[in-house]
């Protein structure tokens, strides 16, 4: 696609687990209110720019690696990056080791949605303001991190999933998926360039602005 100066981008962006396409409304109305094209969703499209937020990487993953030709770039925020040497399950298993208290907490929220909000405060969500985890609380669903079955998945591939452009957003601030972490995936990928914004692991609600300054920049850059 051209420049995003001078033309339209579509931009589809995919939520992470437990979540919706909701959780993308403020930087979905900025990255329309500059002229842009926006669809949060959780499936690919044409020729489009996809942005991934948290476990939604794993959803881009696939994407990439079912239509790789229809993809211009593939942007991923602190979200969880698969490599081409492992399962899809490798990186969560990361994160499981890692962290094993955070991820064995965020494993018992997202399937039932007991003591959500007390723990995404102290993780997730501890830069955004209230307003919005009250939100979250509300309209959040029980889910899974399908740890199992992308541990049976086939690897992604350099030839597919490789080819397509990918960039990322660090959250400098994320106590779910830490820095570390990120900079781990990054550091196995081909990652095309490396924006970072001080935010939680909800920057597409505590810092839409920047997140969106960071989507726009590596579209017209990359895509």
């Amino acid at each position: 696609m051209g420049d995003s100066n001078n033309q339209s981008t579509h931009f589809v962006l995919i939520h992470g687990s437990a979540s919706g396409a909701w959780a993308w409304y403020k930087v979905k109305t900025m990255l329309e209110a500059a002229g842009h094209s926006v669809t949060a969703l959780d499936m690919s499209a044409s020729g489009v720019v996809l942005v991934g937020h948290s476990l939604g990487g794993l959803n881009l993953a696939f994407a990439m690696e079912k239509f790789p030709e229809k993809i211009s770039l593939a942007i991923f925020v602190t979200a969880f990056l698969p490599d081409t040497e492992h399962q899809p399950s490798y990186m969560l298993e990361k994160f499981i080791e890692n962290t094993p208290a955070v991820a064995e907490g965020w494993q018992s929220v997202v399937s039932s949605t007991a003591g959500y909000e007390t723990f995404m405060r102290s993780t997730a969500y501890n830069l955004t303001p209230p307003e919005d985890l009250t939100l979250q609380t509300l309209l959040t669903t029980s889910g899974s991190l399908f740890l199992e079955s992308l541990s049976k998945a086939n690897k992604f591939t350099k030839k597919r999933f490789g080819s397509v452009v990918r960039d990322y957003v660090v959250c400098t601030q994320d106590l779910l998926v830490i820095p570390s972490l990120q900079r781990f995936m990054i550091e196995h990928n081909d990652v095309k360039e490396v924006l970072e914004i001080p935010a939680d692991h909800m920057a597409i609600l505590s810092k839409p602005q920047e997140l969106c300054q960071c989507i726009l920049e590596f579209a017209r850059k990359h895509a």
